[in-house]
This record gives C-alpha cells, structure tokens and sequence, in this order.
C-alpha cells in the first residue's frame, strides 16, 4: 500500500476515475489518497431519455445508483484528506452540451444538484463536441458564481488546441477564450494523446506555453496510463524525463517553479503495476519531488557524495519520503 499523507500540491498530480467496476469487481481510488492532489470522477452526461425526461447520468446510470454508495464514501473520506474530488462532464459521450444549449435552466439545476449532494470540489469540462464560445463562458460563469472562487473549474481540450485556433472537435478558440474569461477558469487538462500532442518531448508543452499563450502553472498534461487506453501511448520513463526537463525548464524567476503537473487516464489499468494501479500516480509524483537531484546525477560532473544527497529514486523509497 502507498504511504498515509497527502504530498504538497505544487505540482498536480491527477487522476481520471471512470471505470468505477472492472469485470464487476469494484475498483476503490482510495489507495490514491497519498499521492493524488485531485481525482476526477467521470464522465457525467446530461441528456433526455425517449420519453424526454432529463436526466444526469454518470457513466450509464444514474449518480445516485446504489451501485456508486461505496465510491460516494470513499471519495468523500479522500476529500478529509485533502484530496480534491472534481467530477468531468463531456467527453467522448456527446450531447451534454447541446442540451445545455437548448435548456440551461433545467439542465444546469441537474448538475449544480449533483455537485451539491455529493460535494464536490469542482468541475472539469471536457467538450467533445460542436459548442459556441458564449455557451461554454455561460456555464463557466453560472458555476463560478453559485459556487465561489474556491470552486475548481477546468477544461479539458486536446493539446492542439491551445496552440491557437480553433479546437478541432468544439470549434471553440481556447486561446479567446483563456484572454477574455482566463481569470474564471483555474486550470486546463490538456489531451497530450491520439495525435494531438505528446509528452515524448517538450515541445508541444512548450508550444502551448508560448502559442495560446498560457502560464505552466495552469496546464497540466493528461497522458494515457496504459497503451489499451488510446493511441499515442509513450512509455513511463520517457514521460519522467520529460516532466524532470519541464520543471527544470519553468523553474527559474520568469516562472518560479510553475509546471503545472501531470494527469493519467485512467486509473483502474494504470501501468506499471496493473494490479496496484495507484503505483502510475506514485512514479509520476516521485519524478515531480526529486527532479534536481536525478538531473544533477546526469549532469558530466556529477560526484557520488551527490548521487547520494537526499535521492528519492524509485517507488521503494516514497514511502520514507512522504512521511
């Protein structure tokens, strides 16, 4: 099991929660506690059945089910935590948006209902289809105010479309969006998969940075946490050094330290460890914690008393660390 205490939330470490039951076994984020600074539960959708009544649903049923009880409980205890629980609305399953299009009011009293029964944090919106600009800053606007500054509000779009343009599935421009209504909206879960970014490099992290333009410290960079969960798999180490160069590179006094973090989808078959799928969050948050010191190791004029100055190498040695 991973360690007992929430590391500082400097740099995020976030994970998608939507596979609740794998093969009709239940698969408990709690283990996640120690090293996730937030757990997105989704994917919400709001939509009216054939005989038009309006629904919230998470995933296939609804929030209430008695089928989501003991998720309810232990996201709740993860929140006594400090673990900040958000849930997703949008996503591969279209028509949210479009119903809140036609009936805001009716709608939107769903899923202000949901986030007030069970507490939740925030709200990430991952728009996967055709929207206008003035929908998504109304809904944007209407959480915001019901719900206070400390509420969380995020976007979830696909890393090309922060770089300037028009986002390929929303046809929304997040750079107008981010100059107009930047100031309602705490941070972006950019889709760095299936072709539309990669964390193979830092080069489309830092396209983003300079294209939209956007602070780091307000992107976080969602990668696939196994090859089955999409196309644009790259592998764990390669991702390591990738976020040890970003948080080399936005440490200085332009930024002080600002990458934003990193997030997984998704977490019930989270590589390395299928059967400790919490480990993905585990090695993501270790690489954040002793970047300086496995850089200094690689540095030409690195000494062995350096190689063993405050090293946090491996998921052995985190447990010792955290606490």
């Amino acid at each position: 099991m991973p360690p007992s205490t929430v590391p500082p939330a400097l740099n995020r470490v976030v994970a998608y929660y939507q596979t609740q039951y794998n093969n009709n076994k239940y698969c408990s984020p709690t283990p996640l506690t120690p090293v996730v600074t937030h757990l997105i539960i989704a994917a919400f959708h709001l939509f009216a059945d054939k005989d038009g009544t309006m629904l919230i649903h998470l995933n296939d049923v609804s929030p209430e089910d008695s089928s989501f009880t003991q998720m309810w409980t232990d996201v709740a205890q993860m929140q006594k935590s400090g673990v900040k629980v958000m849930g997703m609305l949008g996503g591969a399953g279209t028509g949210s948006y479009e119903s809140l299009s036609k009936d805001f009011a009716d709608y939107y009293h769903l899923l202000s209902t949901c986030i007030t029964n069970h507490g939740l944090d925030g709200f990430d919106l991952d728009i996967e289809e055709t929207d206008s600009l003035d929908n998504v800053v109304k809904l944007i606007q209407q959480l915001r105010s019901d719900f206070g500054e400390d509420f969380i509000i995020t976007l979830a779009p696909v890393a090309s479309a922060l770089k300037g343009g028009e986002d390929p599935f929303s046809g929304i421009n997040y750079s107008d969006l981010e100059k107009n209504y930047g100031d309602a909206i705490d941070w972006y879960n950019a889709q760095f998969y299936s072709g539309y970014g990669s964390m193979k490099d830092t080069t489309d992290y830092d396209a983003i940075v300079t294209g939209c333009p956007l602070d780091p410290s307000r992107l976080v960079a969602i990668i696939l946490t196994n090859k089955d969960n999409g196309t644009g798999w790259v592998e764990l180490d390669t991702v390591k050094s990738t976020v040890r160069k970003l948080l080399q590179q936005y440490s200085g006094r332009k930024y002080a330290g600002r990458f934003g973090g990193i997030a997984g989808w998704e977490y019930f078959n989270s590589e390395p460890d299928l059967n400790e799928p919490w480990t993905w969050a585990t090695v993501m948050k270790v690489a954040m914690v002793n970047w300086k010191e496995v850089l200094a190791l690689k540095s030409p004029d690195a000494t062995s008393e350096s190689s063993t100055t405050q090293r946090v190498t491996d998921v052995s040695d985190v447990q010792s660390h955290f606490n």
